[in-house]
């Protein structure tokens, strides 16, 4: 017996795929002030853009230099 469920069934086979095409991560941590934080979240949605994608961007536009 199948079992229904709720939801768009592209929705779930986009996000299996895009798992299988990334590669393998690791979480960084890092610690900086509350203000900076606020700022960086409201910098990366007015760009809409993830604060991690933010973050890899900056980074690689730093170490190009």
């Amino acid at each position: 017996m199948s079992v229904l469920k709720a939801g768009r069934p592209s929705n779930d086979k986009m996000k299996l795929m895009n798992e299988l095409a990334k590669e393998e991560t690791i979480k960084m941590n890092i610690n900086i002030n509350k203000k900076f934080h606020k700022e960086v979240k409201q910098y990366a949605l007015s760009k809409d853009m993830t604060v991690t994608d933010l973050i890899l961007t900056s980074l690689h536009l730093y170490m190009k230099k």
